[in-house]
């Protein structure tokens, strides 16, 4: 009985599924992700990359309309493999687009070289900032490539004072590689910018302050590479962070004058610059500083060189401190600490010679380096395995130490060791261990100057013990 059921069950679910199959109706030729829901749809184009989006719109046409009127988030920087038909891409999406741009980010712009084509993409940059679609931007990230081979502010793309029509909406902008307007109204007005980034710019110091005055709730500013302004003043009473990296064109200072709200000063890259804040009752996370070449006054109270400060003037509020130095220098820091007496968190980095920026005479000069009354202590091991390590042409080094430790043969081989000479540069070099005291500095005899090397009789170890270390492998 259960058999003979189940064949007329079978029978009758086969014609059933056939007839289902019937009534189901064939899909068009559209594809089937377009018959969704525009609201499923436009989760899925929102998820997408703009060049997705761009293939999208040539596969299903039905998706155009939806695209069109979605929020943008407009990258251009690698929209096309293309570097010069990038802005003639940018221009027609800025154009089409019928929705609003929420973001738009372009960086490193590039102008075709010839007259025609170099005059086109200046017009279509123009247009950028008339287009509706940016009316209510809100993030911008902008830069361009040198107009010539030289570094210099007359190869610098011209921004176009258009760009300023977008400062009502704009949240976060950026900005480099380019010569910033020198014109700019003094109604200008930025009623919502918090993070305002400048970068490689061409820019008077009155643009600056102009700029600076207009934003009303700025509250992070990154300034780097501010060229033709020796001296930045910024004065704003919303700033909390400033991040600062001085131009490399020359010494440039920085002037926090009225930032009565800043907590964090960071600059990473001083040599020589000087840094004033004449009032930061807030301020908790600064540096790195290097006080032995800059100069930073904060306050009343002012680092450099290696005068101490004075101990009347200290800051109570900072509490993280990046100090930076060529090498160690405890009497340096333990001064400086005395200025920070709440500081809860110390970084202190150490200047490290680096390869991809080499310094020349050790590549290829120095043949001799003469280490004089040489203790062997850490800091001196220290100093000497980085010449041992990083000259690669020397021929010998010698260290001068005193006659107590100068007889002592297993102390020297462990500085051999401790100096880890296998990983030395230069496979001919040799280690001499000479005793004796060097009287250099105490004073100076006139007949030893015009002999080739004036500072050589000031290692003359008469009578001394001398060990030499000759590494064959």
């Amino acid at each position: 009985m259960r058999a003979a059921k189940r064949c007329r069950s079978d029978g009758t679910a086969g014609r059933r599924a056939r007839k289902r199959a019937r009534d189901i109706p064939k899909p068009t030729q559209g594809d089937l992700i377009s018959s969704l829901p525009d609201d499923i749809l436009e989760a899925i184009i929102s998820l997408l990359p703009i060049k997705d989006g761009v293939r999208t719109q040539a596969v299903a046409r039905g998706w155009r309309p939806l695209w069109r009127s979605m929020p943008l988030d407009l990258d251009g920087t690698d929209i096309c493999s293309n570097k010069y038909k990038r802005i003639s891409v940018v221009s027609g999406i800025l154009r089409d687009h019928l929705g609003p741009a929420r973001r738009f980010t372009f960086e490193n712009i590039c102008l075709r070289k010839s007259r025609k084509g170099h005059a086109k993409d200046d017009a279509r940059i123009e247009s950028w900032f008339h287009s509706r679609c940016l009316d209510n931007i809100e993030e911008l990230d902008i830069s361009f490539r040198l107009l010539g081979k030289a570094d210099v502010s007359r190869n610098r793309y011209p921004l176009p004072s258009s760009v300023l029509r977008l400062a009502p909406t704009l949240v976060v902008a950026g900005i480099g590689m380019c010569r910033f307007p020198s014109e700019i109204a003094p109604c200008l007005n930025f009623p919502l910018l918090r993070d305002l980034t400048l970068w490689s710019l061409s820019m008077s110091e009155e643009a600056l302050h102009v700029l600076l005055s207009a934003c009303h709730v700025l509250e992070t500013l990154f300034l780097q590479d501010i060229r033709d302004v020796d001296c930045l003043r910024v004065s704003s009473p919303t700033l909390r962070i400033i991040w600062f990296i001085p131009t490399h064109l020359g010494r440039q200072g920085l002037v926090i004058e009225d930032v009565p709200h800043l907590e964090r000063l960071l600059c990473p890259a001083l040599d020589g610059e000087t840094i004033r804040v004449h009032k930061a009752p807030k301020l908790k996370i600064l540096g790195p500083l290097s006080p032995h070449v800059s100069k930073i006054e904060i306050a009343n109270l002012i680092l450099q060189g290696t005068i101490p400060p004075s101990l009347s003037h200290s800051i109570c509020t900072v509490n993280i401190l990046a100090l930076k130095f060529a090498g160690p220098d405890l009497n340096a820091v333990l001064n400086i600490l005395q200025c920070f007496p709440c500081l809860e968190k110390l970084h202190v980095i150490m200047h490290q010679y680096e390869p991809l920026n080499p310094i020349k005479c050790l590549e290829s000069h120095l043949k001799v380096l003469v280490l004089n009354n040489y203790i062997g202590d850490e800091e001196d091991i220290g100093f000497a395995k980085f010449f041992v390590s990083n000259a690669k042409v020397v021929k010998e080094i010698k260290f001068g130490v005193s006659n107590e430790i100068g007889n002592d043969r297993k102390w020297m081989s462990n500085q051999v060791t401790l100096l880890e000479v296998e990983n030395r540069a230069s496979q001919d070099v040799q280690l001499k261990f000479s005793t004796g005291y060097s009287h250099l500095g105490t004073y100076v005899d006139t007949s030893d100057l015009p002999i080739a090397d004036p500072f050589d009789s000031r290692f003359n170890f008469a009578n001394g013990v001398d060990w030499t270390w000759r590494f064959v492998f």
